[in-house]
């Protein structure tokens, strides 16, 4: 195997392996500075928006930009159709609060399979990093948050979905990177 043709084959199977591992999510963190047209918005969206800070205050969590949401007595929020294989999906995404009632919620779902719940009345908080592993879905998959904050906004920032890699899938490149370490060494020998 020349050179030329081992370097081919070593940037192959290291795109697979980064591809493996690419958010799924386009905007993620809002730094267009609003919601289209990768994002969707439904519900009365009256109180969402994309800011440089939430009106409660709450700058990004990083960025210029995050979004925030504040439907009273109704929910609103947002979709984004995924580009992917069905499968297994790792999310998270980093989420604040400037205060919220008992009738407040935040809900994430990908594919339809509600994966994170919040439920209000716990008041105002500063960014968490909700994680969520292994969530099952089909193919081209939707993300959806939907929300309710009766007092304040509800802030969200840096989303990301990345599929999980199958297991026969990380193997092979595995395989493929042994053969190509030995078919060095006998070159090299």
């Amino acid at each position: 195997m020349n050179r030329k043709t081992l370097l081919f084959v070593v940037a192959v199977l290291a795109s697979a392996a980064l591809s493996a591992h690419a958010n799924l999510v386009a905007n993620p963190g809002f730094e267009t500075g609003n919601f289209a047209p990768e994002w969707t918005q439904f519900g009365d969206t009256s109180f969402d928006g994309v800011g440089t800070s939430s009106p409660d205050g709450t700058p990004p969590h990083s960025g210029n930009f995050l979004a925030f949401f504040g439907a009273v007595g109704t929910t609103s929020g947002i979709t984004q159709t995924l580009t992917a294989s069905a499968g297994l999906f790792n999310v998270d995404f980093w989420l604040a609060s400037g205060g919220n009632d008992g009738a407040s919620f935040f809900q994430a779902s990908l594919g339809g399979n509600t994966f994170y719940t919040l439920p209000g009345g716990g008041g105002g908080f500063s960014y968490i990093h909700v994680v969520m592993n292994n969530i099952a879905a089909g193919a081209n998959p939707t993300l959806q948050f939907t929300s309710e904050n009766n007092p304040s906004w509800w802030d969200l920032d840096d989303i990301n979905v990345v599929a999980v890699p199958e297991p026969g899938t990380m193997g092979l490149i595995a395989l493929g990177g042994l053969g190509l370490v030995a078919a060095l060494r006998k070159r090299l020998a």
